[in-house]
């Protein structure tokens, strides 16, 4: 049985001309990049149409002026100037009639758009259940997804009146004061977990600390908790370690097993048994880690939507190990000024990225090598490595903190620890004691200086 289709498809072909010379309008910067950053590949019909849009993306990504000559040049560096009729064809497609506002054409293309994946959804459950393969519960359940992510597409939300915004708000303030939870994710440390009331959706979060400090275990501790305790979805991004040098870390903690001797192979079957179990217990936990060392973070949004639409499932939290290891686009802008305006791109590009996708992110940071020679020691916000926009992108700001000293052959090396909560958009800094067993490459919260370590 061959799937229903109409003749023609939903499409404006005209408009799709219109918003693409619209974007390239002198004037219309801001807006082209809102529309472009906004749209699909999918929202135009037209191959040569979509071609320029995805060469008008690649050059307003990298910070660059979009015009007749700078698409020529995109388009022959993809190989797909041909597909618009080569510089003569660009021109005249460009020539199409432009509008004051390129917003409305927007929302004509992805209405547009909906209606060909309705159409398209709705043929395949005809065809699907006419054939009587698959039980009809299954059959609804699936197109009742499909449908929910054709609804929710990609579309950004304009300006909504206060009553509607108020609904969902309030709500969740009730929820709060009646002990019914928070919309947060919480990772395990109770005084963090109440300071914060969980990482909040759309957050990034900034975990900063000198070299050797811990600040990879503390990471990958949240992720251990979230994921074993609430069974979050997480996935973490090492520029640094290998996965297998991730597992192990994730391995030691979650069995309590002297790294060392797991990454020396050096145990007892007791040790052996443990290991075995902790193992079977990681591998049925909803953990994903990609230790890319040359990664960007265009990369990282673009493996996190993936993996979301493979799996169905949104990701519960975001951790990447470390900000400055992560690189830039060759044609981005970061990449050919200074560091600090490289890793400002960075951080506002993950901060995008938590708010867009709504789930928070945590990123790994250096300290400069100043806080090395003050009193005491304690970071404070100026201390973060070409800091640029981090301070500024980031809705919470933490440093670990511990007394490092030189340890002789048979001394016990120091274990108490702060965790510094220097900037908290929504809430209260704090100070947090912790207990830092690094043969296990594991934090714990203290109740009070002179008591052990909680749990």
């Amino acid at each position: 049985m061959t799937e229903w289709l109409p003749e023609r498809l939903p499409e404006d072909i005209e408009a799709e001309r219109s918003l693409l010379a619209t974007c390239c309008a002198p004037g219309l910067e801001r807006e082209a990049a809102d529309v472009a950053f906004r749209l699909l590949e999918e929202d135009f019909v037209h191959p040569a149409h979509r071609a320029v849009f995805r060469a008008m993306v690649r050059l307003l990504e990298g910070n660059l002026e979009v015009n007749a000559i700078t698409l020529k040049d995109m388009l022959a560096q993809a190989d797909d100037l041909s597909r618009v009729g080569d510089f003569a064809g660009l021109v005249e497609l460009l020539s199409a009639e432009e509008v004051r506002n390129p917003q409305i054409l927007a929302d004509l293309l992805i209405r547009k758009r909906k209606f060909r994946e309705l159409i398209r959804l709705g043929a395949q459950l005809v065809r699907r259940a006419a054939a009587e393969e698959e039980p009809p519960e299954i059959l609804v359940e699936q197109a009742g997804q499909e449908l929910f992510r054709t609804a929710q597409g990609q579309d950004i939300r304009g300006l909504e009146h206060i009553a509607h915004v108020a609904q969902d708000s309030y709500q969740k303030l009730l929820d709060r004061l009646e002990g019914r939870g928070s919309s947060g994710l919480r990772v395990g440390f109770s005084r963090l977990d109440t300071l914060t009331q969980g990482f909040q959706p759309g957050n990034l979060i900034v975990l900063a600390a000198r070299p050797g400090i811990g600040k990879t275990a503390l990471a990958l501790n949240w992720l251990l908790h979230s994921s074993m305790r609430f069974r979050a979805h997480t996935a973490f991004f090492s520029l640094e370690m290998s996965k297998e040098e991730v597992f192990n870390r994730l391995l030691a903690s979650h069995a309590q097993v002297n790294l060392k001797a797991v990454s020396q192979g050096d145990f007892s079957e007791n040790i052996h048994k443990r290991l075995l179990e902790a193992r079977d217990e990681l591998i049925n936990q909803p953990i994903f880690i990609c230790d890319k060392a040359t990664i960007t973070s265009r990369e990282i949004s673009a493996m996190v939507d993936k993996l979301c639409t493979q799996s169905n499932q949104k990701l519960d939290l975001v951790i990447v190990d470390y900000l400055q290891l992560i690189s830039s686009p060759h044609d981005s802008r970061g990449a050919k000024q200074t560091e600090s305006v490289r890793i400002g791109e960075i951080s506002r590009s993950l901060k995008l990225l938590a708010k867009e996708r709504n789930i928070p992110v945590v990123i790994l940071s250096q300290l400069n090598r100043e806080v090395e020679h003050r009193q005491g020691g304690r970071p404070q916000l100026s201390d973060l490595r070409d800091s640029g926009a981090i301070e500024q992108d980031a809705d919470i700001v933490m440093f670990i903190h511990r007394k490092m000293k030189p340890v002789m052959d048979g001394e016990e090396p120091e274990k108490g620890a702060e965790l510094l909560v220097a900037k908290h958009r929504n809430g209260p800094t704090s100070m947090i004691p912790l207990w830092f067993e690094g043969e296990y490459a594991l934090f714990r919260e203290l109740e009070r200086y002179s008591d052990g370590p909680e749990g």
